[in-house]
Order: structure tokens, then sequence, then C-alpha cells
């Protein structure tokens, strides 16, 4: 995948999930039942909770470090500790961070090279995946995920 496909992909995914929360306002973006009894603002923050580990690990690998997301090794029990950081944050400081990391993503991604995203072999936390795969699992298709979610629960809301 080039660099230009990946962040078509990118975009696309994120304007999906801002289709599926158009028009809600405070009140249905509280409303918990989601996912479990996560809200529409409780997912929002965990995809952003997800995309910052994203943007750290990105900004990491130019400094040659091992990035922390290499090492979540229990997701339920990662996503449980973002939960519980984000729950009782306002909605307007959780979509000031959702669209804040979302840009940043954008800029990371954008300085990367095809070969930087395509070579199974250059980073080894990757475990032999290309990093634009890694990308893919913590954004776009991380979004579509939660886009599917949502846009259920909307029709069962009605």
């Amino acid at each position: 995948m080039t660099k230009m496909e990946l962040l078509e992909k990118l975009r696309s995914g994120r304007e999906r999930l801002e289709a599926t929360i158009a028009g809600l306002d405070e009140a249905d973006m509280a409303r918990p039942g989601v996912v479990g009894d996560w809200s529409v603002k409780d997912v929002l923050a965990h995809i952003a909770a997800w995309e910052a580990e994203l943007v750290t690990a990105l900004w990491y690998i130019t400094l040659g470090r091992r990035p922390r997301l290499a090492d979540i090794r229990n997701v339920d029990s990662w996503n449980a500790r973002r939960y519980q950081e984000n729950k009782d944050r306002p909605l307007d400081r959780v979509l000031a961070d959702y669209h804040g990391i979302y840009t940043q993503l954008l800029q990371r991604v954008d300085k990367l090279s095809d070969d930087e995203l395509n070579d199974p072999g250059r980073y080894d936390w990757t475990q032999g995946r290309p990093l634009a795969d890694v990308i893919a699992e913590n954004s776009y298709a991380h979004e579509e995920e939660h886009a599917a979610q949502i846009e259920a629960y909307r029709k069962t809301e009605r």
C-alpha cells in the first residue's frame, strides 16, 4: 500500500465514523449501550486512546525506540484502564482529543515513506508485519469496527 492509499483509507474511515455520529447531541453521546456499557463518547475516547498510542509509536520509531504499543498484551485490561481514565471526562475534551490525535496521525503517516510502510522486516516489534498493517489495525480498521457498532446501536434507539 502506498502512503497516499493509506492516507485515503485513514480519511475515508474517519468520514464513515463521523457520519455515524452526525446529529447526536450531548445526551445521545453519553447514553450507555453502544458497546456493553460504553456510550458513543466512551467509544470515541477509546478510539482516541488507541490512535494516541499509534501516534506515539510512530514518533518512537523516528527515535529508534521500541513503541509501548508493541508491548500491549492484554487488550481487554488496557481498554478497561482507558475507559476508567476517560469515562468522566467532559464530551468537549474527548472530542478535542479525538480530532487532535487524528490530525497528528495524518501528519505522522505523511512523514513515512512507502518503504517504511511496507517492508515487513524493517521494525522487529511488528513481528514480520508491514507497518501499514499495524497502522490500519489501530486506526481505520478499528474505526470501521466501532462505526458499525454505533450504526447498529442507533438503529435500535429509534
